[in-house]
């Protein structure tokens, strides 16, 4: 075999190598992009973890805020704040962010207290939602809906019956 026939087949064969580590270096590459998402069956696909982070606060913590609490009483309510600033020691920051790993939602929502003489002089808020909606959107439940105002009870005991469970042995 001439010289120049094995070096046409070595070349063949390295370039063959090459184009293939070159593709599965390209798809490694395109493993970590974004829109990727959009193409790629989910089985390929890298886990995306949910991004939560911040203070979780209901419309009913916001809802018992008053004008005139203390700083220990907000705390006690809404936890310690995300944010807290040396350049504005009278304002504290709730702040709430979510990023599902699975789609494109985020969510954001900010509370701002603000303190004169360390009580609340004015809240600023965000819509928040309701503690069971919170609990939903942070579970990842498709149910969103708030559950019943009314929630349902147990029937009147017979007249007589001892209250509380009956324990027979």
């Amino acid at each position: 075999m001439p010289a120049s026939a094995s070096f046409r087949l070595r070349s063949g064969r390295a370039l063959r190598r090459a184009g293939l580590l070159a593709a599965a270096a390209a798809t490694l590459a395109l493993a970590g992009c974004e829109s990727m998402r959009s193409w790629v069956p989910p089985l390929i696909q890298p886990y995306r973890p949910d991004v939560q982070q911040g203070n979780v606060v209901t419309k009913e913590m916001v809802d018992q805020l008053r004008q005139g609490m203390t700083r220990e009483q907000v705390r006690f309510l809404l936890g310690s704040p995300m944010l807290s600033s040396v350049f504005h020691t009278d304002r504290w920051d709730y702040v709430y962010y979510l990023k599902r790993g699975k789609g494109s939602e985020e969510q954001l929502r900010r509370l701002t207290v603000h303190f004169k003489d360390n009580r609340i002089e004015r809240v600023l808020a965000d819509e928040m939602p309701v503690e069971a909606l919170a609990d939903n959107l942070i579970l990842g439940r498709e149910g969103r809906k708030p559950p019943p105002k009314n929630p349902p009870t147990r029937p009147p005991e017979p007249a007589g019956s001892p209250p509380g469970p009956i324990y027979k042995e």
